[in-house]
């Protein structure tokens, strides 16, 4: 029941994040939610699952957006990946919001390095873009502090009721 009620959260907020949501926007930055469950999910999943997830959301992802194929693939996989140093599997050393939001900061600012960079090669430097990209990074961690305490009440509420069965 737990994986399809993950399965059931991911297949809503990928449907959001294409869909609804991208006529949603703060000042033209609109943020990745798809992103911001990703990282909560690498917390409080164990790491196979975390990977699993990744995987899949990630191909969705890559699927419906314009973008390079495989990019979004490879940004949660290596989220997952880093996250795997800053929390054991039962979660003892992550300590607080700001720990998993530093966490969440460098994830992003390496899947936005890494889009950057495919930019740069396909076409001529912008600092423009450089900056729509810092404010796609700033927008979505503002979103990611809000959602975190409530994604984290769900994750430890699934805890509770798998270790009930």
């Amino acid at each position: 029941m737990i994986i399809a009620l993950n399965i059931l959260i991911f297949a809503a907020v990928i449907f959001l994040q294409t869909s609804l949501l991208a006529r949603f926007d703060i000042f033209g930055f609109m943020p990745n939610f798809a992103l911001i469950l990703m990282i909560s999910f690498a917390f409080f999943r164990k790491t196979y699952e975390a990977y699993i997830f990744a995987f899949i959301s990630g191909l969705i992802l890559d699927i419906l957006s314009g973008g390079p194929f495989g990019l979004h693939i490879a940004s949660f996989m290596l989220m997952v990946f880093v996250s795997g140093f800053i929390v054991d599997e039962d979660h003892t050393r992550l300590s607080n919001v700001f720990v998993s939001s530093f966490a969440f900061v460098m994830a992003f600012l390496f899947y936005g390095a890494l889009l950057l960079y495919i930019d740069f090669s396909l076409k001529d430097f912008s600092l423009s873009g450089v900056l729509f990209s810092l404010g796609q990074v700033f927008v979505t961690f503002v979103f990611f502090i809000l959602i975190f305490p409530w994604l984290k009440r769900l994750f430890l509420w699934e805890d509770k009721k798998d270790k009930e069965r």
